[in-house]
């Protein structure tokens, strides 16, 4: 009987690796959630939270979200955005500053709401004045849009994996 049992390989029960040398991607080849069976619907979805005016925001980062997995919410006011958040879980906000003007209470309203929200804020152009009273409410970063995407993508990308929500 225990000539039965040392005779069973290893890979009697389980399916065996891939050639080392195939041109199968390792995402494949070692894909926790595929060997546990776990579903994408069971993964926890991230929500960022766009408040702009316009929705160019929006359109510029739509290819970005998509390709992270993330749930872009929209709001055009400043009314709607207090709305989202206190009706949907939200990872993140990105806030354009043409919602605020130039009186950041807003944020602070925000941060009486969820505390641990990274806030995100975005402007056309920068002015020191303006800067203190941002830095003043903790945001998380503060994105001058003439700086390109790529910096406001990598804040987002930092926000929602912080977010302790």
């Amino acid at each position: 009987m225990l000539d039965h049992i040392r005779s069973r390989r290893a890979t009697d029960h389980y399916p065996p690796f891939p050639n080392p040398g195939s041109r199968v991607p390792w995402s494949e080849r070692v894909n926790p959630q595929r060997i546990l069976g776990i579903e994408n619907s069971m993964r926890i979805e991230k929500t960022v939270l766009i408040a702009e005016p316009t929705g160019a925001l929006s359109s510029e980062l739509a290819s970005f979200m998509v390709k992270r997995g993330l749930r872009s919410l929209q709001a055009g006011t400043l009314q709607e955005t207090l709305l989202a958040i206190q009706k949907e879980r939200v990872d993140a906000l990105v806030l354009d500053a043409a919602l605020l003007g130039e009186d950041c209470r807003f944020i602070s309203i925000i941060k009486g709401i969820v505390e641990d929200l990274p806030v995100i804020l975005c402007a056309e152009t920068n002015t020191p004045e303006f800067e203190s009273k941002v830095r003043q409410e903790r945001v998380f970063f503060y994105h001058i849009k003439s700086f390109g995407p790529r910096d406001l993508e990598m804040a987002i990308a930092n926000a929602v994996n912080r977010s302790a929500r």
